[in-house]
């Protein structure tokens, strides 16, 4: 899975034509770099969006890391969010050639998406309510 080579590796695909899926690479297209990275930022920024929010009053939705910031506070909070994401994210990308993975990853990029359009408009509404 993870090789010396990871990163810096020559491997972009099999080395016969029948090697397409279910191989590990070294290295990735920019697509699939630019998806990690999307869903990196937007887990940061999801993590800085829901502080604040949750300073003004408002609550988490997930349960689990609602859990997660009563037992541990903001640090076990943000430990978790971040790992549990940076893993995921990573995972699929190490399996990226693996079927079901390019597609998972485009549902996780766009629930990010989704989530920081939620972010928005609870913003807005929050402008709104003060005005």
């Amino acid at each position: 899975m993870i090789s010396r080579y990871w990163l810096h590796g020559r491997r972009r695909g099999g080395r016969r034509d029948c090697e397409r899926r279910g191989i590990y690479v070294d290295r990735y297209t920019r697509l699939e770099s630019v998806l990690v990275l999307w869903i990196a930022a937007a887990a940061v920024a999801d993590l800085v969006l829901t502080l604040l929010h949750l300073s003004e009053g408002g609550e988490e939705a997930n349960p689990l890391m609602a859990w997660f910031l009563e037992v541990g506070g903001v640090p076990a909070f943000t430990a978790a969010k971040l790992t549990v994401t940076a893993g995921a994210a990573l995972f699929l990308l190490w399996h990226i050639r693996f079927r079901g993975t390019h597609l998972a990853l485009w549902v996780i990029a766009a629930v990010y998406g989704a989530l920081m359009g939620y972010h928005l408009y609870a913003f807005l509404d929050r402008q709104a309510a003060l005005a």
